[in-house]
């Protein structure tokens, strides 16, 4: 066995026992597990189940076997006492012996020592690299959102606590004011009644006083016979008087009886137990969504769908744009027309003729479009609602090909002279690259999600450019074999999905934050062109070069 690229003594040693730290000399070789063993563990494979069939080379034949210089040692995650030396190309997978006689019989199997060469430079290894950093990326990415959302938990809870006691308060001072109102009437009526009795009550003392009065003045004339009599008489009048204040007086002499009476809306609160309000929940998701990464998904081929429209000549598919859920909008070079093609009914629905050779086209709103017209030097507005009509342009110079609108900013790829303008929607150039040394011949371009930077591809050069949108070169990333780059777009995660001429169904992504070019599979696809992806359909849209024998067709694919 050759370790470090040294020749190993003649001496053989026992591998499971190297393991374990000790250090015995093998007797013989397991062609199963593909180890040197010795005797003890030679018995011990003999008598468990799992490995008692195993194939078990004498000593005498030893010399003629070689341990690998780095023999795989991981364990079976079926059979755990084995080890795995065998991948099923089929079903891109790894196992034991074992797995691959109940499971893969009838696959094509290859020893993991076959296939294990050079793995460590592979472009799957590089995949698989990139998508631990993306969701590691996106596991930091979850940790910072819910590390925010139990901060904002947190004072979600203070606020809804504040409001409950703030109501509480408003509801005590309501109640306060009315008890101190029902309170106040009862004062009010109470202190009527008061006041009314005790006028009253002087009344009658007042009667009170005047009948001990006429009895005082009927006592002094008790002995003189004549005045008692006139006396008498006096007071016999002066008492119907009094009589009749008595009355009176014993008529007004009543109070007014008091009842709390409750409310019926709050005795109704009460009886059924309503509470002072509710708290109404709602799931607030993540103010980030999770960013899957094109590398994290396949592409899946659906079917093709023909974009050629009656009496028309083949196709030169150089723009798409999704403008409904059923529909995307294509530019014909070839047929100098814009057309909506429904691919889910299979038909075109709406044609515009043009008078000049069309080529990138992008989306401006719900309702609007545009595209560049090369030999007339002008932006093409045009409106996509019941229908196609033209709407306006704007004159940006001849050459203009390759267009692409965010957020009310538009970069604009020029051929000849090679330049790239960024330009806001009346036309003004904001920034502009002409720098010849590194443009010669741009043709499609395609800005970032938030307008940090846009990618161009530029056929000459034989290039993919990243730039900010103040014209500085951040990348420049060209194939091994010098593709020539055709259509591109950039997907939320900040990759270039790139078209290449006559390199079949491989695109391939420009990582961000990186030099490197990854594959991405296209099946079915021939000579690609042109490429839209809807990230929140999960589609991508893919026309192919007027020379290839599908270029009256869009290909389309579901991403998952």
């Amino acid at each position: 066995m050759e370790v470090s690229g040294r020749k190993e003594s003649s001496v053989r040693l026992c591998q499971p026992c190297q393991r374990d730290g000790d250090t015995v000399q093998a007797d013989g070789y397991c062609d199963n597990c593909n180890e040197f063993i010795c005797t003890s563990c030679t018995k011990a494979h003999r008598k468990l189940a799992t490995t008692k069939h195993h194939v078990i080379k004498p000593k005498d034949e030893i010399s003629t076997y070689e341990s690998q210089s780095d023999p795989c040692t991981e364990l079976c995650d079926v059979h755990v006492n084995e080890i795995v030396k065998f991948y099923c190309q089929e079903h891109d997978s790894v196992g034991c012996g074992d797995c691959m006689v109940l499971q893969h019989t009838s696959c094509k199997v290859q020893l993991v020592s076959d296939v294990s060469s050079n793995y460590d430079n592979s472009v799957d290894l590089v995949l698989i690299k990139h998508r631990i950093d993306n969701l590691k990326k996106n596991i930091a990415s979850c940790k910072d959102k819910i590390k925010c959302s139990l901060k904002e938990a947190d004072e979600i809870k203070i606020e809804v606590v504040k409001e409950i006691k703030l109501f509480r308060r408003e509801m005590d001072d309501y109640l306060d004011k009315m008890e101190a109102d029902l309170l106040q009437k009862v004062n009010e009526v109470n202190d009527r009644d008061v006041s009314s009795q005790k006028k009253l009550q002087d009344q009658c003392e007042a009667l009170s006083d005047e009948m001990k009065e006429f009895q005082r003045k009927l006592d002094q004339c008790k002995d003189k016979i004549n005045n008692l009599f006139v006396t008498s008489k006096r007071v016999q009048t002066k008492l119907v008087k009094c009589q009749k204040n008595n009355e009176t007086i014993s008529a007004k002499s009543q109070i007014n009886t008091l009842n709390f009476k409750v409310s019926e809306d709050f005795d109704t609160l009460k009886k059924h137990k309503t509470p002072l309000g509710s708290v109404i929940t709602q799931v607030k998701a993540f103010s980030g969504q999770y960013k899957k990464c094109i590398n994290d998904v396949k592409a899946h081929f659906v079917n093709k769908v023909n974009c050629q429209a009656e009496n028309e000549g083949n196709c030169g598919i150089t723009g798409i744009t999704i403008i409904s859920e059923a529909e995307i909008l294509l530019a014909d070079i070839n047929n100098k027309s814009l057309k909506v093609l429904n691919y889910r009914d299979n038909k075109i629905t709406s044609t515009l003729k043009l008078s000049d050779y069309p080529f990138q086209i992008t989306t401006i709103s719900s309702s609007s479009v545009a595209i560049c017209l090369p030999n007339e030097g002008k932006i093409l507005f045009v409106n996509t609602q019941s229908g196609l009509t033209e709407s306006h342009s704007l004159n940006v110079g001849k050459g203009c090909q390759g267009i692409h609108h965010r957020n009310g900013i538009m970069a604009v790829a020029f051929t000849k002279p090679p330049a790239v303008q960024v330009l806001n929607m009346e036309g003004h150039i904001l920034h502009e690259v002409r720098d010849t040394s590194i443009l010669k011949y741009p043709v499609f371009l395609h800005l970032s999600n938030a307008n940090e930077f846009m990618f161009v591809s530029d056929r000459d050069n034989r290039a993919v450019y990243k730039f900010t949108l103040q014209g500085e070169l951040i990348s420049q990333n060209k194939t091994e074999n010098n593709n020539i780059p055709t259509g591109l777009t950039v997907t939320n995660c900040g990759c270039a999905v790139v078209c290449y001429y006559r390199k079949g169904d491989c695109l391939e992504v420009i990582v961000p934050g990186s030099r490197e070019i990854l594959p991405f599979n296209a099946r079915h696809v021939l000579d690609p062109l042109y490429i839209s992806i809807s990230e929140e359909q999960n589609t991508m849209f893919i026309s192919e070069f007027l020379t290839s024998v599908d270029c009256n067709f869009i290909k389309i694919f579901k991403l998952k």
